[in-house]
């Protein structure tokens, strides 16, 4: 990637576990998706297409999955309201998130990127949150949403808007050092009970 010196490429290199020439190729594909306005500046892609195609390609020996962050159409247009002025490109194309479900979150949007109600210590105002296994809500998608109500203009001054947090792509890497699929299973159950 530009700008880096030889030494802090070479150390990120090894970190992804790439050879030269994947990592010659993972840097274009980062710059080509950058320019064409599907990565954002936050490293966040745009399209779900995008981030599987490049987990797929780059990150088969890392720990690592793809995150989904998604709402419904009523909060997601607050979301684009709220891009005015930012130096986000875009935010979701309207595809449905069919992932596997991970938890849910209450996210502001602020100076070109999320942050979680958590940022503001925002779970003391909510007494009835429940958080799962990996630090998310466990909670179902409505309580979220009145959860959402209920800390509006408390804490930045930003929309909280309620998210699903879903996840593709996880590996055997992944499995080995969080216990396998237990994320998926705990989230069925939750959504299930």
């Amino acid at each position: 990637m530009s700008g880096w010196s030889k030494g802090e490429a070479r150390e990120y290199q090894e970190k992804l576990r790439l050879d030269g020439e994947q990592y010659r190729e993972f840097s274009e594909t980062a710059g080509f998706l950058f320019n064409a306005k599907r990565l954002d500046v936050d490293c966040r892609f745009l399209e779900l297409s995008d981030a599987r195609d490049f987990y797929e390609k780059f990150c088969g020996a890392l720990p690592c999955c793809v995150v989904s962050i998604s709402t419904t159409t009523e909060y997601y247009k607050i979301l684009l309201g709220e891009l005015k002025g930012s130096n986000s490109h875009a935010l979701m194309n309207g595809e449905q998130d069919n992932s596997p479900w991970l938890g849910n979150d209450i996210l502001g949007w602020d100076i070109g990127g999320f942050h979680s109600f958590l940022c503001n210590s925002l779970q003391k105002e909510l007494p009835d949150v429940r958080f799962n296994g990996v630090g998310l809500l466990g909670n179902v998608f409505s309580e979220v949403e009145g959860f959402a109500r209920q800390i509006q203009g408390k804490g930045e001054p930003v929309e909280w808007i309620p998210c699903r947090i879903g996840m593709y792509g996880q590996n055997a890497e992944f499995d080995r050092l969080t216990g396998g699929g237990k994320w998926e299973r705990q989230g069925q159950r939750e959504r299930q009970g």
